[in-house]
């Protein structure tokens, strides 16, 4: 797969094997991590602007996944971010209530 990456700072980039097993297979799996500002191709071929990307290369029979965080020129508040955390927290519980777990 050829992403095509185009770092537009600094790439903080980390890469990991993992020895898992998957179904009926045990393969090890390539972890690469991309923090920092770069476009990239994804699977459907458009170049998408995001802040970080991950691969986790399986081999030829699992494949490979790429996840990504898009880029958003929106500046949120601190306390956008911590009203948002408290909503997550808030429905997170409710779920764990309606479930009997907590």
């Amino acid at each position: 797969m050829d992403l095509n990456i185009e770092p537009l700072e600094e790439l903080v980039v980390t890469v990991k094997t993992v020895h898992e097993k998957i179904g009926r297979y045990e393969t090890d799996t390539v972890i690469t991590r991309r923090k920092g500002l770069h476009w990239l191709t994804d699977m459907s071929g458009a170049r998408v602007l995001v802040d970080e990307s991950a691969t986790m290369d399986s081999g030829p029979k699992l494949g490979t996944t790429l996840c990504f965080t898009p880029h958003s020129d929106v500046v949120v508040s601190e306390e956008e971010r911590a009203a948002n955390r408290e909503r997550i927290r808030q429905v997170a519980t409710k779920v764990m209530i309606d479930m009997g777990i907590w």
